[in-house]
């Protein structure tokens, strides 16, 4: 499971909203969000952030903190480390606020560090995702290739996508879309998905066919599809933002 950043620097992880209901400024905290700036759409002077939040410091510190007793660590706010179970890769993350720029880079030692002016959970998760999206590149493609190649089950091509629903999917120009989540999960359970939706290219549907043909290529395929159902429950609810 993955480690939440903990409330340890000032000013917190905060993200600005523009609503056209609020009718002045104010602030939220939510367990998947965290700490909300809602600004209304008619304000016409800028606000100064900083300000408010000292203005509103013990508040902010006293919710935050109730967060962090009450929820599972999961479910807060950003990771401090990223399980790649599929790839057997394990990364540490840094959060650096020093930077002009959002920019994730990875270093030496399965290390990310995300730097930023100030770190805020929208743009840091928009670097996390396109991050996974060049990993499912880099990861999943070639393994997909290697067991089309081996099975004889050729794809035209492969996109990986930040999909909220669905582990992967076939169409009918044989174009496969696959989950970048995959890489979160066991190596034996993202190897079925990959061999599922290889079963499509020559049955585009669920029939005995196709499981005929997908229990062929992965004999343990039934049970593989059970733990599927419920395995997304373990999964970071970031990772669904």
């Amino acid at each position: 499971m993955m480690e939440s950043a903990q409330v340890t620097i000032w000013p917190p992880l905060y993200t600005i909203k523009k609503s056209t209901r609020s009718k002045q400024v104010r602030l939220s905290i939510h367990p998947q969000t965290g700490l909300t700036i809602h600004l209304p759409h008619s304000l016409r002077r800028p606000i100064d952030i900083d300000a408010l939040l000292l203005e509103k410091k013990s508040w902010i510190l006293k919710h935050l903190h109730l967060l962090e007793q009450t929820l599972p660590r999961e479910e807060t706010l950003l990771p401090t480390t990223l399980s790649l179970e599929a790839i057997g890769e394990t990364w540490q993350i840094e959060y650096k606020p020093n930077c002009a720029k959002p920019t994730l880079f990875a270093a030496a030692g399965y290390r990310l560090v995300i730097m930023d002016k100030e770190i805020q959970i929208d743009r840091t998760l928009r670097l996390l995702h396109a991050w996974l999206k060049k990993k499912g590149e880099t990861h999943l493609v070639p393994w997909l290739t290697q067991l089309s190649l081996q099975h004889q089950l050729l794809f035209n091509k492969v996109q990986i996508r930040h999909q909220k629903t669905l582990w992967g999917s076939c169409s009918s120009r044989q174009n496969i879309q696959l989950n970048y989540k995959l890489l979160f999960l066991p190596p034996h359970l993202a190897e079925h998905i990959l061999l599922h939706e290889l079963s499509h290219l020559k049955h585009l549907n669920h029939s005995r066919s196709f499981w005929r043909l997908l229990t062929s290529l992965d004999p343990h395929c039934h049970q593989h599809n059970s733990a599927l159902k419920t395995i997304e429950t373990e999964l970071p609810a970031w990772l669904y933002a």
